[in-house]
């Protein structure tokens, strides 16, 4: 006799947290997955249940990482089991509190000290100018040269017209530290809702979201205006969209759009799809596997190659020097940056230096970072959660030891995979000493005691070698930006690193005040490598000159760059500004025959 079945679905609970709803009085579990329950009615009475042995364990090699031996139990077995679990349940107000504090504590940590240290890069200051390039109508202020995708530079863009122009929190590097000073935050939030959905204790989580969050390399990194921490905001977002999917299509177009998303951010982030294609496969269920896996392969395939479609639209995929027949004169080419991307050496930067950079940053951090994969790696293939984090990571570091050019701040997209390695590695091995002390609870005080232990560990480091909430390397910048705007002619040619361009070029710019902008401040490795920009300057009259771009000047040759060396050779030293951390810029003059006329 056929028995009628009824579904209970489950799609508001966690991923990795049994369903909370209890069975009629009577009803018979006929079948369990992680979303639901197959339940025989009441109604039709059923001889009493044996005691549970092995044969009654029905294992489900598809279930989602994690999920345990599914067995038949009776309704009283049942709830007895959930009434178990619930006594070390946290209520939803004070986890929100705790979650709360920690976010905050997060933000203070970033923010304390954010517009002095670190120094300025040079790279923060070419995505400023690009955006600022943005609002004027182009994607960047020079020949675009395909080395990154626009997408990052464009919600910069988008940002400064939110909050009001590129002064708004004083030089146009502080607005974007601001706005990255917020993906921080949201990417700390991420960390600790990643965890959740993995099954991670409360306490663990907030590990998590403490070890991204107040590592030095963290608060050092994540208030640079650089293109990871864009990637690496929306790759964490498409993560956690997967794994709170639970099957859910919505869940997992929209991750697929968030790592589309990423991709345009910086390109880099490709080395992840293919553990991401797995990430769907496991929390997908079978049914749905399928159109899942090529929803969110196309998707993401279909975002990413409209960096391509640009570049095929505007005719610069292919070299010139392929001698095409379509292609009638010389331009800039995708195919060609890329290449040269791969081929750059570690001269320009140089993965032992970054490693000592690192480990000085953050020795326990580092360690984390190599010994939790590793231990997940081993332990995944009874656990895949463990697995698809390893392999992240793993996947990262592959890309960092790949031999080309490694600078320090390119770890930003595999703090997050450390942290979330970290805790479930921690909490694999604080469930094998529970088991063997068996002694209630003591994975939590072991979890506990390590949360404890890490923030005077992250404070002490964060004030050693380098104070992050003190020293100011940063303020010589404003410092310059205030001499040149009192001291140098609105006319002048000025030879400037890309920090200053966008503060003497926007109207009320930290370089311009009340006055006229600075239309010839030009950014020397243009100036050096663009022979068309260089027509167009009758002579150079001041350089200001960082360490990187003294070096730079003295380093590289070329018709351009000895120009600018040539110059600097017959001018005379204006002004010094020197700060902590050995932060110089020197202002140099350029002695003609004629001065310049004054405006």
């Amino acid at each position: 006799m056929t028995r009628e079945k009824s579904l209970v679905d489950f799609n508001d609970q966690p991923a990795s947290v049994e369903p909370t709803t209890t069975p009629a009085p009577g009803a018979r579990v006929l079948y369990r997955r992680t979303n639901f329950l197959v339940l025989a009615p009441a109604s039709q009475p059923h001889p009493p249940d044996p005691p549970l042995a092995q044969d009654d364990v029905e294992e489900d090699r598809h279930a989602l990482p994690g999920t345990p031996a599914v067995a038949v139990l009776d309704a009283p077995t049942r709830a007895a089991a959930l009434l178990k679990a619930s006594t070390w349940a946290v209520p939803t107000w004070l986890e929100t509190i705790l979650v709360f504090v920690g976010l905050v504590a997060s933000f203070a940590a970033h923010a304390i000290n954010l517009f002095n240290y670190p120094h300025y890069e040079q790279d923060e200051g070419t995505y400023l100018m690009y955006a600022w390039a943005v609002t004027h109508g182009s994607i960047t202020n020079y020949p675009y040269g395909y080395g990154h995708p626009p997408l990052a530079w464009i919600q910069l863009a988008a940002w400064v017209k939110l909050t009001g122009g590129f002064s708004t929190f004083g030089t146009a590097i502080n607005s974007g530290r601001v706005l990255v000073l917020l993906f921080a935050v949201a990417s700390a939030f991420l960390v600790y809702q990643i965890a959740r959905r993995l099954g991670a204790s409360l306490s663990a989580s907030l590990l998590a979201l403490a070890i991204f969050s107040f590592s030095p390399l963290s608060i050092t990194f994540q208030r640079e205006v650089l293109l990871d921490n864009f990637a690496t905001f929306w790759f964490l977002l498409s993560l956690y969209l997967l794994v709170a999917s639970k099957s859910r299509l919505l869940y997992t177009v929209s991750a697929a759009v968030c790592f589309g998303i990423s991709l345009l951010c910086k390109e880099v982030m490709i080395v992840f799809l293919p553990v991401l294609i797995y990430v769907v496969w496991l929390h997908t269920s079978r049914f749905q596997r399928t159109f899942a896996l090529a929803a969110f392969s196309y998707i993401v395939l279909a975002i990413g190659s409209t960096f391509i479609l640009m570049a095929v639209l505007k005719g610069e995929l292919l070299p010139h020097a392929w001698n095409l027949p379509w292609d009638h004169h010389p331009h800039l080419s995708m195919l060609d940056t890329l290449v040269n991307q791969t081929q750059r050496g570690q001269n320009q930067g140089s993965f032992l230096i970054s490693w000592q950079s690192w480990i000085t940053g953050d020795p326990l951090l580092i360690f984390l970072s190599i010994a939790a994969p590793v231990f997940n790696l081993l332990t995944g293939w009874w656990n895949r959660k463990r697995l698809f984090l390893a392999l992240l990571a793993l996947s990262f570091w592959a890309l960092l030891l790949r031999g080309g050019v490694d600078f320090a701040f390119y770890i930003i997209p595999l703090l997050p995979l450390i942290a979330l390695n970290a805790v479930f590695a921690l909490s694999t091995l604080t469930g094998w000493i529970g088991r063997f002390v068996h002694v209630e609870g003591v994975g939590l005080v072991l979890i506990l005691a390590a949360l404890v232990a890490l923030i005077p560990y992250d404070f002490q480091h964060s004030l050693s070698p380098h104070n992050l909430f003190t020293q100011r390397p940063a303020v010589v910048e404003t410092e310059a930006l205030t001499w040149i705007r009192t001291h140098v002619p609105r006319r002048a040619v000025v030879v400037i690193n890309s920090n200053l361009f966008t503060d003497l070029h926007e109207a009320e710019g930290e370089g311009v005040g009340d006055g006229a902008t600075y239309p010839n401040a030009q950014v020397y490795w243009n100036v050096a490598l663009d022979p068309s920009l260089r027509e167009t300057l009758s002579s150079i009259d001041y350089i200001v000159a960082d360490s990187q771009m003294l070096n730079d000047i003295q380093t590289y040759g070329g018709t351009g760059m000895n120009m600018i060396k040539k110059d600097l050779e017959h001018a005379v030293l204006r002004v010094e500004f020197s700060g902590d951390d050995y932060e110089l810029i020197q202002i140099y003059q350029v002695m003609h025959s004629k001065p310049l006329p004054e405006v």
